[in-house]
């Protein structure tokens, strides 16, 4: 007799879905588990033992069988516990057999029958919710990591002995009930309205928010820079739905504690970070710090102070908002839509271009080579900060609460969106049919005049768009282009 369930897999942080099949048939007891199981999955035969036993269940003294299909699929991780133990006890005929695609199972299993959790039970859900699944079953100390997904029902067991229960009485399974508005969106404490001065750095990080350029923060010690950087996620508006879900589901997966929340995530890496750990990577292959920024903003403090290994590795994520990863044979594309803002000093004392630097032109060469021409290229503007110098609250003009900002960014992304071809500024645009006379002549000269790539170019059409946007014109002038321009000059060191 041929028992099934269904299970799954992470295969990076994208889940698969596994069709258990348990065979219990005559011959010498014995236990085998094909269709490429990882070390873990194929020692789950001990546990899954001791499991049904120790539930007041019965082990087949028998052969026993048990195929994870598709086969050509890696199989890895614990997950996978709780479903071969149900496609075992329908197989036996401790369980009836129902519809194997109506249930699904994810849970790893104790000697004693209880329920554990796994990591990424959001990604899993939302897999078996593709799927046409209608129930998920999930440890009970995983209830609370549940999302509202109709028609989908979460049920939670804390032991084998209570998923039997569920399945063999219905009406008496523990389903969890969520509420229609579970996202929790708080606001940091520091805003950039509480900044004072550096008016033209604001205006700059307003501009990048709205069409969301990377951007470089260039200043001596002491401007400001990281201040500024630390509060540039409060410009940014919500994020919908979907993608909400969707970061939330990456930092489970990551085994990351995140609350579900509209506000974009925010990483800021310690400049030790390896690539490993910006990229992501491992034999079972975890995401990096780009991953976990999807999204939102990857804030890199001290940019030059990271390895310029490990700045390379962003070459691919900026151009392409994806991570390819190739590890023994297994091929994982991780996501990587996030948004670069790093800072950094002119030279290793941070007082170039004034009497008190104290580094030498090879120094100060060497200490830009961490930054590689191409990733440059790929940085869309590049904002400088004077020093610091004691400001006036009292003579400083009225500014803008981080709300309004907030709100000014959302409506100039709905002005670039309303144009045809264009996704809040993100992507290749072919067309100049939004460019007013002025500003394709302006555009064409500097072209021909300046040395600048093609991607540069292509960067500074976008960066005028942005603030066009920004200023609630349908075209693109002259004066957009000229500004533009100086937020994409490269610095001159």
């Amino acid at each position: 007799m041929i028992g099934t369930a269904l299970g799954t897999v992470m295969d990076g942080l994208e889940p698969r879905l596994v069709h258990v099949e348990a065979d219990v048939s005559r011959g010498l007891p014995q236990f085998s588990i094909v269709g490429l199981p990882d070390s873990a999955v194929a020692e789950s035969k001990l546990r899954i033992r001791s499991a049904i036993r120790n539930s007041g269940f019965m082990v087949p003294p028998q052969r026993i069988t048990v195929n994870l299909s598709p086969a050509s699929v890696r199989k890895r991780g614990a997950g996978l516990d709780l479903p071969i133990a149900v496609a075992i006890l329908r197989a036996s005929g401790q369980l009836p057999e129902r519809n194997g695609a109506d249930s699904a199972f994810c849970g790893e299993l104790s000697l004693s029958g209880n329920v554990t959790g796994v990591d990424g039970i959001v990604n899993v859900a939302l897999c078996v919710h593709r799927a046409g699944v209608k129930q998920l079953y999930l440890p009970g100390s995983q209830a609370d990591q549940g999302v509202l997904l109709p028609p989908l029902e979460w049920i939670a067991a804390d032991s084998l002995a209570d998923v039997v229960h569920a399945l063999t009485h219905p009406d008496e399974r523990k389903r969890l009930s969520f509420s229609e508005n579970p996202y929790v969106d708080t606001y940091p404490e520091e805003k950039m309205s509480d900044v004072l001065g550096l008016e033209n750095v604001k205006r700059g990080l307003v501009i990048a928010a709205v069409g969301g350029h990377h951007t470089l923060i260039m200043g001596p010690p002491g401007c400001g820079k990281t201040m500024v950087a630390q509060r540039f996620p409060t410009l940014l508006p919500n994020l919908s739905d979907g993608d909400a879900l969707a970061c939330y589901a990456i930092w489970q997966a990551a085994g990351l504690p995140r609350k579900l929340t509209h506000r974009p995530p925010v990483r800021m890496p310690h400049h030790s970070l390896t690539s490993s750990g910006l990229i992501g990577g491992g034999s079972q292959i975890h995401p990096g710090e780009a991953t976990l920024a999807h999204r939102g903003v990857l804030i890199l403090d001290e940019l030059l102070e990271f390895s310029r290994q490990t700045l390379d590795a962003l070459r691919e994520p900026l151009a392409s908002r994806q991570i390819h990863l190739a590890r023994l044979g297994n091929h994982v594309i991780l996501p990587a839509n996030f948004q670069l803002i790093g800072t950094l000093n002119p030279c290793p004392c941070g007082y170039h271009g004034s009497a008190s630097c104290r580094c030498s032109q090879r120094e100060v060469r060497q200490y830009w080579s961490a930054l590689s021409g191409p990733l440059l290229d790929r940085v869309e503007m590049i904002l400088s900060v004077p020093p610091q110098r004691r400001r006036s609250q009292a003579a400083a003009p009225a500014a803008k609460t981080d709300e309004e900002l907030r709100a000014a960014v959302r409506q100039a992304r709905e002005n670039l969106e309303s144009r045809p071809g264009v996704k809040s500024g993100i992507g290749p645009i072919l067309t100049l049919d939004d460019f007013d006379e002025g500003a394709r002549s302006l555009l064409q000269r500097v072209s021909d005049n300046l040395k600048m790539s093609m991607r540069g170019l292509k960067s500074l059409e976008r960066i005028a768009r942005s603030i066009s946007a920004l200023e609630s014109r349908t075209a693109v002038t002259a004066s957009d282009v000229e500004e533009a321009y100086h937020l994409k000059s490269s610095p001159s060191i």
